[in-house]
């Protein structure tokens, strides 16, 4: 009994030492003693808790990680900033990152180191690198804000055109050729507004992949989902209910209209009419506008004073640089207690 039972555990070892010694090759010898051997119920449970090392997560692959968005030419007082985003389905570690602008012969210089230390960044997650978060934050909405990483100082990006690149172990993972010109041409001041991503299945310096962050969204979108980024091929404009109330008791003190456009760097005219047809609110006024939102009207007029319980009308103008138009009309009542 003694016998068979040594025999059974030397056989569980061997098995259990070709498991953990996969990556060895033929030639190579395992010693161990008898006094090394664990019991069977020890054994066995070491075998079934073995959790394999994933060693992935320190391998960063061109696609794992990309650029999301750049803010290349901030308003006076403003910095600049980059916006990446995990592509991948599992965490990415920031330290394995670099970021670098150019040089005059397209090469990767000013190399900066993203973080010093370990910085995991889980999947599907939009992570923004600046010299000043703070003045971020002052400036646009960020909507996650310990999704920031600060460094002492960016690479320099000019304001007219340049290169952003991300590197890991000195490979280019991805890389942005822009210039102001990738703007909306309506923009007449390009200062503080961002360029943003529009897919992440297609390369970054495809012509149409980037374009200026809407109005819509206050210019910018750092650490969340890019305003123009596309969301499918349907066109709608609808209300989350017919009826508000604007009383303040924190119900339906508000009409929202949510939206979703197919085509990007759309322009929207967005006004309110009384039953009568009279123009009481201009709530947009052809501007940039997200690929998918949502607005909201207080029940005011353009002179802030309350408007008249009763039947409104909003239209929804949407056109685009390629002459394209599209008007979505929809009715609500402004309700009230009547005195």
């Amino acid at each position: 009994m003694v016998k068979i039972t040594l025999i059974s555990l030397l056989l569980l070892v061997k098995i259990a030492l070709n498991i953990i010694n996969l990556g060895a090759s033929k030639e190579s010898k395992v010693y161990f003693n008898a006094q090394s051997i664990p019991n069977k119920i020890e054994y066995s449970e070491a075998l079934f808790n073995m959790k394999p090392r994933n060693n992935a997560l320190k391998i960063i692959s061109k696609g794992d990680i990309l650029i999301s968005e750049v803010l290349f030419n901030p308003r006076n007082g403003g910095v600049d900033f980059v916006e990446i985003y995990n592509n991948s389905n599992h965490e990415i570690d920031l330290k394995e990152l670099q970021l670098a602008n150019a040089n005059t012969a397209g090469e990767p210089a000013s190399i900066k180191n993203i973080s010093l230390t370990k910085l995991m960044i889980a999947p599907k997650t939009y992570w923004v690198i600046t010299s000043n978060q703070a003045n971020i934050k002052l400036n646009y909405e960020a909507k996650f804000p310990l999704q920031f990483v600060q460094l002492t100082s960016l690479p320099a990006y000019s304001n007219d055109k340049g290169s952003v690149i991300l590197l890991s172990s000195n490979q280019v993972v991805d890389r942005l050729n822009y210039n102001a010109k990738i703007h909306h041409p309506l923009i007449q001041d390009e200062d503080g507004i961002s360029i943003e991503r529009v897919s992440f299945e297609v390369d970054a310096n495809d012509p149409n992949n980037f374009k200026s962050a809407a109005a819509t969204v206050g210019f910018a979108t750092p650490t969340y989902k890019n305003s123009q980024e596309f969301n499918g091929e349907e066109n709608f404009v609808n209300l989350q209910s017919k009826t508000f109330s604007p009383d303040g008791d924190g119900f339906e003190d508000f009409l929202t209209l949510d939206y979703q456009l197919a085509e990007n760097s759309s322009l929207a005219t967005v006004n309110v009419f009384s039953d009568r047809g009279k123009l009481v609110r201009k709530l947009l006024v052809n501007q940039t506008i997200a690929t998918k939102g949502n607005l909201n009207w207080d029940g005011l007029n353009d002179q802030g004073t309350s408007c008249g319980i009763g039947i409104y009308i909003v239209l929804f103008d949407v056109f685009d640089l390629k002459g394209n138009t599209k008007r979505f009309k929809n009715t609500c009542v402004l309700a009230g207690k009547l005195n």
